[in-house]
């Protein structure tokens, strides 16, 4: 079998450091926020962008190491999956300057809204790229997650305005 493409594994790379980037966002969003609604929809998109990493660095692993995709149910299964480390926060210092103690519940939703649209554009787009059915699958499910953020961030949106 032949070894991943190298484009295949700079597309999981991205959608690594999206995922990433989405976390520590949430997370420093929750310290910020004063709103409760607010902070339980940030701690919810947090969790389910830890699953989404959990599942993008998987792929990743299993491509290096046995150049083969596999099912991202497979992959939630596997023990000893990396975790999140907060620290790599400041790589995304710009995104991180713009929550300050006055950021408003709806800068804090727009910020939220352009890092899913941006995240579920990048699984469309990698899904279309390639040809394993375990890499689309794993692709569809992220889009669809996202799609799910985006609803969910533009719902709470509504009632802000």
């Amino acid at each position: 079998m032949p070894a991943p493409a190298k484009a295949t594994l700079e597309g999981l790379s991205k959608g690594i450091q999206a995922e990433l980037s989405a976390y520590v966002f949430y997370k420093k969003a929750m310290e910020v926020t004063k709103d409760d609604k607010l902070r339980d929809l940030l701690a919810i998109l947090a969790a389910e962008e830890k699953v989404h990493y959990r599942i993008l660095e998987g792929q990743y692993d299993s491509l290096v190491r046995s150049e083969m995709w596999v099912s991202y149910n497979d992959i939630l299964n596997r023990e000893g999956l990396p975790d999140i480390d907060e620290r790599m926060a400041d790589v995304h210092l710009k995104l991180l300057e713009e929550l300050t103690e006055t950021a408003s519940p709806m800068r804090i939703l727009e910020i939220a809204l352009r890092l899913e649209e941006q995240a579920r554009d990048l699984y469309a787009d990698l899904g279309q790229k390639t040809d394993d059915p375990n890499g689309k699958e794993t692709y569809e499910y992220l889009v669809k997650f996202e799609n799910t953020h985006v609803k969910k961030i533009q719902t709470m949106m509504k009632e802000f305005k």
